[in-house]
């Protein structure tokens, strides 16, 4: 496990600044020597103001030594929103989930708990036509009738369900302690998830410090297959930022495929270019990096992109 091939990523005509990405192929090869373990949360949320009640549920991870009567050592919380067409037992539940364990098996990165949530209002309900399309009431936004208040749910109902639950910063379930508790917070997603991700940055800076936008570019508040211009992307993604001023963040993006590269790269040189950006993987110094690989489009690679956001996230 001493070796990893690094990719020094260089799209050439696609992105104008150089990126460092690093595989770790022992993520699905190597045998976990420590092993963690996972919890169903349930909760309920009534965000969506339609006058319902949804009862739902996430899966958290919790690294190999994690004791829960040892309230003196606390973990960050690190929140992964799957992609479209997926539900969150992907790394929960099966063979996936060792490659969690491989993460911080090599001792290089810090163990944190790993929430595994879903914008879907019943992925289990839903499963046939989820599998096939991924087009079923979901809260992230673009379902008739439906508000796109999951960012509301993951703040206000998600997030008090699961850190006062384990060994976490937060000791109270009020938002001010939330908000207090922001840099021991990361929120990341894939695909469709990432998008969320943007999202998140947009209306919920004020309870997370660190981003992880995993292969997809924010779309605004535009649905998927309308043209979002550079000035919208801007403006979108630093509407938060300019919000607070007074809050430090850090976006650690990443990307694979061809298509997706293209897009993602674009926008990153239009954020780039904005003041209250500073690219670099330096969270002391930096606000925003961009980690390219050479991946094709799937859930599944998720921990390989999160062996190199991890090695930065949480580095307060």
């Amino acid at each position: 496990m001493d070796e990893f091939r690094k990719v020094i990523s260089r799209p050439g005509e696609i992105i104008d600044f150089e990126t460092v990405f690093e595989e770790n192929p022992y993520l699905r090869t190597g045998v976990p020597a420590r092993k963690g373990t996972v919890e169903r949360v349930d909760y309920t949320t009534d965000v969506y103001e339609d006058g319902v009640t949804y009862s739902k549920y996430c899966y958290v991870y919790l690294p190999y030594g994690y004791d829960p009567e040892d309230k003196g050592k606390k973990y960050n919380v690190l929140y992964y929103q799957h992609g479209n067409t997926c539900e969150p037992s992907i790394f929960a539940l099966g063979g996936n989930k060792p490659m969690l364990d491989m993460l911080f098996d090599s001792g290089e990165i810090e163990p944190c708990i790993i929430v595994s949530v879903t914008y879907y209002m019943d992925p289990i309900r839903d499963t046939a036509e989820r599998i096939k399309t991924g087009r079923v009431p979901a809260g992230d936004g673009g379902w008739p009738g439906l508000k796109g208040n999951y960012w509301r749910e993951v703040t206000e109902c998600i997030i008090p369900a699961v850190e006062t639950r384990y060994n976490t910063y937060l000791a109270d379930a009020d938002p001010e302690s939330i908000r207090q508790t922001r840099m021991h917070r990361a929120f990341s997603g894939y695909s469709r998830g990432a998008a969320m991700t943007w999202r998140m940055l947009h209306y919920a800076i004020e309870y997370f410090k660190w981003f992880s936008p995993m292969s997809c570019s924010t779309r605004g508040n535009k649905s998927f297959g309308e043209t979002v211009t550079e000035q919208e992307v801007i403006d979108y993604v630093t509407c938060g930022i300019k919000a607070h001023p007074e809050l430090d963040f850090y976006v650690y993006a990443t990307n694979g495929g061809e298509e997706d590269i293209k897009e993602m790269s674009k926008q990153m040189r239009y954020l780039t270019k904005e003041d209250c950006f500073s690219y670099g993987p330096d969270p002391s110094k930096n606000n925003i990096y961009y980690s390219v690989s050479d991946y094709y489009h799937t859930d599944y690679l998720v921990p390989y992109y999160y062996w190199n956001s991890l090695k930065v996230l949480f580095k307060n």
